[in-house]
Formats: C-alpha cells, structure tokens, sequence
C-alpha cells in the first residue's frame, strides 16, 4: 500500500472521520463539564538539601554531588508519601470531622451505617492519643481504622491520588498540593500534613541519624581491624622468610646468577684450551720419551703433600665463588692465598719431576720443561674442572633462590592487593562516619515553609476544551487505524500500483468501472460521452488494445482465477476496438462452463450492460453451426470484421472436446485468414480447461477484478502463470473504482 492510496482511504471516508471526531469531542466535553469542581491548595517547601549549612557536599565530583542530590530528594519525597505520614494525616481528618459541627465530608450509604459503633470507639481513642503531648510520633498513635478511613476516602489510597509531592524543577524546593472538592479540605489537608511531618520528621531525623552514626562507627572500627590483621599478616610472612625488598632481592639473585654463569662460561672456555694444550706438550715429550706428562702426573698428584695443597686450593676457589654469589667482590686476600699455594705447588712440580737419577739422565732440559709445563697444566685442569662443578653447584642453588623469591613475591602481592582493598574500605568507611557526624551535629532543621498554604478562592481550570480537542484527535485517529487495518485486510487488488506486488504479474493494462444499464458500442466508441469516467473506459480499451497490437502476436488466451472476473466482456470490447483498426478478429468460445461469448454469433449489434449480468439474451444458434466461422451481419458494420465460433457448453474439457482433431493446424488456419484470434477459458482454480488451450495459443492475458480477494487458491493459480517463462504477455485490472487512480 502507498502513501496515496491510504490518503485516498481518508478521503473517501472523511464524514465517517469528521462524525466520529465531532462525537468523541462533544461526549467529552459533557462529560468533563458534569463534572464537579475541584480546589487546589499548594504550599512550598524549602528541604536544605542544595543550601543547608547542617553539611557542605562535595563539589569535586559534580556527577557524584548530582547523584546524591537527586537520592536524597527521591527519599524525601517517599517519607513524605509514606504510610506512616498519611496515617498522620488520616487520624487529623477524622478527628476533625468526628468532632465538628462542619465536617469536610459526611459519607452516606448502608456501610458507613454498620461503622457506627466502631467510629465511635476509634473516636475516642484517637481524641486521647492526640491529646496526649508525651505521645512519640514514631508510632504510639493508634492506627486508622482502614474501614472507617475508606468511608470518608481519607484512606492511603485516596490520599496517593491526589496528594502530590514534586521537586520545583531543580531547585531545592518540594511542591504539595492537594486537589479536592472543598476549599477548606484542600487547605486543612495541605497545612496539616506539613505540620505533623515536620514534627515527624524531626523526630525521625534525630533517632535516625544517631542510629547512622553508630552504625558508621561500627564500620570503621572493623575496616580498622581487618586492615591491621592483614599488615600483620605480611610482616609476619617476611619475617619468616628473611625478606626485606623482594623485588631488590631478586635483582640481585638474577645479577649473581649473570656474573656465575659468565665465570663459568670462562672456565669452561679455560678447560677446553688446556686440554688442547696438554694434547700438544704430550704429543711433544712421546716424540722424545715413552713416558708423557700425564704419566708424572698422575704420580705426582697421588703425593700426600701435593694432594693436601689441591684440597686447600679448592677450598679456597669455592670460597671465592660463594662471596660472588653473596654479591661480595672484595676476594684479594683469598685469591692472593691461591696464587702462595700455588707457587709451592709449582715448587713441588719441580722438585719432584726427575724420579731417578736414571730418569734425569734420560730427559734433555726441553724435554724436562716440556713435562713440567704439562703438569702444570694438568694442575690448572683439574682446577677449571673443580671450579666449573663448584660454579654449576652455587647456579643451581642461587636458581632455587630465585624461584623461592618469585613465589614469595606473587604471595606478598595477593597479600598487598587485599591490604589495598581493606585500606580503601577503611577510608570510605571514615568518610561516611566524619559525614554522618556531621549530620548528628547539625544545628539547623533543614525543611522550612516558603510559600504558606492558602485558601483557595476558585476552582480548578477544568480544561474541557483541551480534553475535548484531545478526545476528538484520538477519536480521529483511533477511526483512522481502524481504516487502515479493514484496508490491510481487504485481499482485493484496488488499484493498479498493487497489482504487480500482488500478482507479481506484469500489468498489461487497466479498466476502470462504469455504469450504464445499456450502451451500443459502436455509440460508445464513436461519439464523445458525457461521463467522463466512459471516456475513461474507452481510453483505457484502446490503450489495451494498442498493447495487444504491439506484441507482433495473433493467437490470445483470456484466463482468470475465478468467475465473474470479466473475461467474456473485455474480449467482446477488445474485439471491437480492434475491428476499428481495420483487423479482422475471430472469437472462439473455448469456455464450455460459461459460453457467454456464443449468445453474440446472432446479433447485428452489440450492447454492454454493467447494472446487471453482462451478454446478451441466449439466442443459441443450431449445433451444425457451433464449430463454423459465420460471419455477423447487422447494422453495425464493424461486426463484420469480428466472426465467433460459439459452443453448446457441458462438462467436457477442451482436449476432450477436441481430442482426435488437429487444433494446431486449424489454429494456423484461422491465423492465416485473421489478425486476432481470442479464446477464453473457464476459471482456473476449478477447471484445467485454460492448462489444456495454453499449448494452442501464442500469449496469455490474466484478467481480475479489483472487487475480488485474492485467496489462497488464487494464489495457487497466480504461482503457476509466474511459472510458465514469457508465455503470459500480462493481466487486466477490471473494474477499478477511478478513487483508487
């Protein structure tokens, strides 16, 4: 549906719209004038909530300051609705008019008859709690009865309805205002409920506030202990693990773990160089000797004496290699030890290298240094090898160190993570007890009157023409959606911009209604109508039949969904628009359910009727001539370009009818002598007759009603046309209403 066809829904009903606007106003504006007239009485109050000098809020934060003004007038305004302030209220009213000569109200009726001894129990009960000044306004009055509250409608309620308490847009004032149908009730309620929830809430302030501050101080003190009891907890933990600064102590562990596996890397370097080295003295002495240094060697380390120097030497090293570790690089005074032992060693090597006399005849002074130097170096060997073990040893354990920190870094950070957290409640907690001190020490009761309550002079503006307009507008529109749901749910195709979305059938062409209880055609086509929707209907024939031509085919099927779609009548006008073009145009009746084309074979002319069923009188012609092309002699000389070959009807299908004739032969027969051949088939939601012509003809041309819905067999039907590849050459939308154009 477009834009203009729901406006031109409007249109067409614009008195039902202007009917139901009219009423719904003038129903309304009855009503509201019956009605009876309402007081409003209205004071102002000042709450200090923004200026009160009892406490100062934070002005850093202003999103935290606005969140706390707009809760602290939320609580306010609920205290002040609250049912303990109305049962204030309630208990006043009804003191007031159970005691008075002029009560506010006076109720009637049978229920207010069978509370008459009760109301004079609460009476005087109530007259004594009032009177009684020692009496808290906490909660030591009696209550309400709720059924004698019910009666007066001074229930809780009756008071939330009219009763209103509103902040005066953002300032730091609070607006009550009571609506009733008496002045002076209005002005008693407002004064009234101020003044015992002042007292109220005066009284409420200070107990509650003292009961704030306790609480609050209950808070820090646990804060306080649970944040103690966590540093504690670390000092203990580092205590007991010998921690200082884990992070510094890890630096440090990592940089003696760097300096240990550089010196060991220099060791390691060190024995392989030695071991070349030896390799090359001992290749050296077995050139001139048997024995090699490795030989003296290993009987010289096997000396008490020179083992004892070896021992005191690595003890020395590893000592050296433990203060590395411990970060100490102050070892002069051992390695200056090393170097003495190691001259005495250097010492022994040499006393002891010539075993025998013998020996030493037999060694030249090179061989003999050689063997010398090569002890030496087996000395120096033994003691990269020590060094290097010592230095693997002092690695691991300086890892293991490290590993031990690292845990105990990430316990302390859990430790210091909860002390944070408990640091911060602990702040929080102290902030909201100096707060709440602040309040218990306020001097100044924050709510004052500004505005007092007045009498009310005139009633309330009953608005009765805005409450009219609106009810008209709503009325409008409440009409207006009820239009367009029956238009939604209207199936039928009303207009051509809804035949495609609907049909998904190309639109071949449109005709819209007319009305003529007889018209000739050859009158209707060749003088100008008064009416302009026939000129229209002609129009829109030859627009049809200009479509037709264009197409370049000969041989047309006329289908539709359904009876009644006007099949039979577009063919017959069709047929004569062409024949004014000079074309001669064969009709063939293949409709055998509905011949209403057969009752034109015997007419001299031709009349449409469109205020009652369409065709002619059914002057059917003798069954020899059903199947015969006789042409239509009259005075209309148009007719004698159009010919129809009609049918008896029955309940045969065409290819029943013409079973054992070769149709397509007589089809191109019939092609060769006219211009146009149209056919028409019975509906095809119930017949299979159009299915079976298809085959014979060149196009198809889908006729519907604009006053018809689309069901779901039709849907049906129109899924099988969209299916058949080109063959359908379009649809005609018949009878559309010329409001819908």
């Amino acid at each position: 549906m477009d834009l203009s066809y729901l406006l031109n829904i409007l249109w067409r009903r614009k008195w039902l719209l202007l009917c139901v606007i009219f009423l719904a106003a003038a129903t309304t504006w009855f009503i509201v004038g019956s009605l009876p007239p309402v007081y409003k009485a209205k004071s102002v109050v000042s709450t200090g909530i923004i200026d009160y000098k009892g406490r100062t809020l934070e002005k850093d934060n202003p999103y935290i300051q606005q969140f706390q003004i707009e809760s602290s007038f939320n609580g306010l305004v609920e205290l002040m609705k609250s049912r303990k302030s109305i049962n204030l209220l309630t208990g006043a009213l009804l003191a007031h008019d159970l005691s008075t000569d002029r009560p506010f109200r006076i109720p009637k009726g049978s229920k207010y008859a069978t509370l008459q001894t009760e109301i004079g129990e609460y009476t005087q009960k109530l007259q004594t709690s009032l009177s009684d000044s020692s009496a808290s306004l906490l909660g030591s009055h009696e209550l309400p009865s709720q059924k004698i509250a019910e009666v007066f409608q001074y229930d809780y309620e009756s008071f939330t309805k009219k009763l209103k308490v509103d902040r005066v847009e953002k300032s730091d004032l609070l607006s009550v205002e009571f609506e009733s149908e008496s002045p002076e009730l209005s002005f008693f309620v407002v004064k009234t409920f101020l003044e015992q929830f002042f007292a109220f809430h005066q009284e409420a302030l200070s107990h509650q506030e003292n009961l704030t501050l306790d609480f609050h101080k209950a808070q820090v003190g646990k804060r306080k202990a649970d944040l103690d009891a966590k540093i504690k907890e670390i000092n203990g933990y580092k205590n007991a693990n010998g921690l200082i600064d884990v992070e510094t102590q890890r630096e440090s562990v990592i940089g003696h773990l760097k300096d240990l596996e550089v010196a060991r890397e220099e060791q390691n370097h060190q024995v392989t160089a030695l071991q070349t080295q030896i390799g090359l003295l001992n290749k050296k002495i077995l050139a001139y000797n048997k024995y090699s240094g490795e030989d003296y060697a290993a009987n010289l380390f096997l000396s008490e004496d020179f083992s004892k120097l070896d021992s005191d030497i690595k003890d020395l090293q590893d000592k050296i290699i433990e203060r590395k570790a411990a970060g100490k690089t102050d070892n002069a005074a051992l390695e200056a030890q090393i170097n003495q032992l190691r001259q005495k060693q250097t010492d022994y090597i040499g006393r002891a290298v010539p075993l025998s006399s013998k020996t030493k005849d037999n060694l030249s002074e090179q061989v003999r240094s050689w063997i010398m130097e090569s002890v030496e170096k087996q000395l120096e060997l033994e003691f990269s090898r020590a060094a290097v073990k010592s230095y693997d040893a002092e690695i691991v354990k300086q890892r293991e160190n490290g590993n031990k920190l690292l845990l105990d870094d990430n316990y302390l950070a859990g430790l210091e993570a909860d002390k944070d957290r408990l640091e911060k409640e602990y702040l929080l907690a102290s902030q909201d007890y100096d707060e709440a001190k602040l309040f218990a020490e306020g001097t100044e009761y924050p709510l004052a009157v500004v505005e007092p309550v007045e009498l009310p002079s005139e009633p309330e503006s009953s608005k009765r023409a805005i409450f009219s307009a609106f009810a008209g507008m709503a009325g409008g529109a409440f009409a207006s959606m009820l239009l367009f749901f029956l238009a939604f749910m209207d199936r039928s195709i009303q207009s051509p911009l809804q035949f495609e979305h609907t049909t998904k059938l190309p639109l071949l062409g449109y005709v819209n209604s007319v009305t003529v209880c007889r018209m000739n055609l050859q009158t209707l086509f060749a003088q100008s109508q008064d009416k302009g929707s026939l000129e229209l209907f002609k129009e829109h024939l030859r627009k049809l039949r200009m479509a037709m031509e264009a197409s370049g085919k000969k041989s047309f099927l006329f289908v539709s969904p359904k009876e009644q779609e006007g099949k039979s009548f577009l063919i017959v006008l069709l047929a004569y628009a062409l024949s004014l073009n000079n074309k001669r145009v064969l009709i063939i009746d293949t409709n055998f359910k509905n011949n209403t084309l057969t009752g034109f074979k015997t007419k001299d002319f031709i009349e449409i009727s469109t205020t009652g069923s369409f065709g002619p009188s059914r002057n059917l012609v003798p069954a020899r001539e059903q199947r015969t092309v006789r042409p239509i002699l009259g005075g209309d000389p148009q007719l004698k370009k159009i010919d129809i070959i009609g049918n008896r009807g029955g309940n045969q299908s065409p290819s029943e009818v013409l079973a054992g004739k070769d149709f397509r032969k007589v089809m191109a027969q019939y092609a060769a002598k006219y211009d146009f051949i149209l056919l028409e088939a019975a509906a095809m939601n119930k017949f299979a007759d159009a299915r079976e012509l298809m085959v014979f003809v060149d196009k198809v041309i889908a006729v519907f009603s604009s006053k018809s819905a689309i069901t779901n067999a039709d849907r049906e039907t129109l899924e099988f046309l969209q299916n058949l590849n080109g063959k359908v050459l379009g649809g005609i939308l018949n009878n559309v209403d010329l409001k819908n154009l």
